[in-house]
Formats: structure tokens, sequence, C-alpha cells
């Protein structure tokens, strides 16, 4: 049986308040892509090596998609179908989404997803979750055009150093995110699935890695990280079951 405030979550209403947001989402990459594509030519990008780009990027983005589309069946059983849509359109990020939407909703006295749940707090909900999220909006917003001037202080001209601050800065993000979730190994008396899915999945971008500098395999170095995402999100469920 669903929910009461599910019926207003999932009413036509909702439907047709998200799509302009959504709607923007859309006219916004469009603007970008057709900027990229317009600005590459004029550095001299050919159009192939834009397609080998847009193809490798595309193939990157299967494994975080799926977390996505993961994501997204939670978030319809709490917040319904079109709030889902549109917050994940924006964010992407269900962990963000469900705890925003569980502590606004624990805030006024009532539980997601159950029957205890009111319009009212699903209003609040939905508030809190929008408006949280301005604060990284401003910041970039604020402080994105200073970044040029601080890499400028911090590697000048030097295009080699620029190369290995920007790698440095990318596996040390990678590197916290994976090592934030493979700890604690053991969790409830038994072996992290999280730390499962970490040690299958360096374990699967070691192996591509060595298999595609020895076999100079396309294959390897364009799918090897969604493979890997993939075959650690599958190693990390087998500890659940």
């Amino acid at each position: 049986m669903e929910l009461e405030y599910l019926k207003l979550a999932n009413s036509p209403l909702m439907w047709i308040s998200v799509i302009p947001a959504v709607a923007l989402v859309v006219l916004q990459a469009a603007m970008f892509t057709k900027r990229a594509v317009s600005d590459g030519l004029k550095m001299g990008v050919t159009k192939e090596q834009m397609m080998i780009g847009a193809k490798s990027a595309a193939t990157a983005a299967i494994g975080p998609s799926i977390v996505v589309v993961i994501g997204m069946v939670a978030l319809l059983a709490s917040v319904g179908g079109p709030v889902a849509w549109m917050r994940l359109a924006y964010i992407g990020s269900v962990t963000y989404e469900l705890g925003a939407a569980d502590k606004a909703t624990a805030a006024v006295g009532c539980q997601l997803g159950t029957s205890n749940m009111t319009e009212e707090a699903f209003a609040c909900a939905v508030w809190v979750m929008c408006i949280c999220c301005l604060g990284w909006i401003i910041i970039s917003a604020l402080f994105t055009d200073k970044m040029g001037v601080l890499r400028d202080k911090v590697a000048g001209s030097n295009a080699a150093k620029m190369a290995v601050i920007s790698t440095g800065g990318g596996m040390g993000a990678f590197g916290y995110q994976c090592f934030d979730r493979a700890f604690p190994i053991v969790s409830n008396g038994s072996f992290s699935a999280q730390t499962a899915a970490v040690i299958v999945g360096f374990i699967v971008t070691v192996a591509l890695t060595l298999y595609a500098n020895k076999t100079n395999a396309s294959w390897a170095k364009k799918f090897g990280m969604t493979i890997a995402m993939i075959v650690g999100m599958i190693g990390g469920t087998i500890f659940l079951l």
C-alpha cells in the first residue's frame, strides 16, 4: 500500500514542477559541449581527437552512472520519483540526499519512508535537500576564477610541474575516498563489503594496467576504470549475501 505522502510525492504536479530544473541541467550540458567543441577547434584539436575523448569519457561514466541508478531506486522509495529524478540530476549523491532527507524528517518528529511521514515532513525534506547544497555552489561561483591565479603561483609556466600536481591531486582524492570506505575492515563481526569492493577493484585495476602496458591493448586503457568499478561492486555485493 502506497504511503499517503508518496501520493503527493509522485503526483503529476510534482513531475511537472521538476521538469524545468532537469531541463536546465540538460541545457547547461549542451551549452558546455558546444563551447568545448568550438574552443577545441580554435586550439587545434581535431574532430577525431574530440570523438576519442568523448568515447573515453562516456565509457568511464558507465560505472558511476550505475551507482546513480541504484541510488535513484533507493530515493524512489523514500521521496518519490520526481524529487529523486531532479536531485540526482543535480547532485548525483544518494548518500547526501538520503542523509539530508532523513535528518530533515527526524527534526520534525517523523521517519523517512514510514507510515508516520506527513506531507509537511516531506516538504521539509525537499527544502533541506535543496538548500543544503547551496554552500558549494556559492563557493564555486565566488572562487573558481581564482583557481587560475593559484595554479600560476604554484606551477608558473612549467607544464610538466602542473601535470604532476594535477595527477597528485587526483590520486589524493581517489585515495582518500577508497581508504575512507575500506576501513574498518571488520563490520558487524564480518569482513566489510566495502573493503572487499576496494580490494577487488584495486586488483582488477593493477591487472588491467599491467596487461595494457604489456600488450598496448586500447580496450584495457579505455574500459579499465569502468571494468574495475563494476567488478569491485560485484565483489562487494558477494560479501553482503
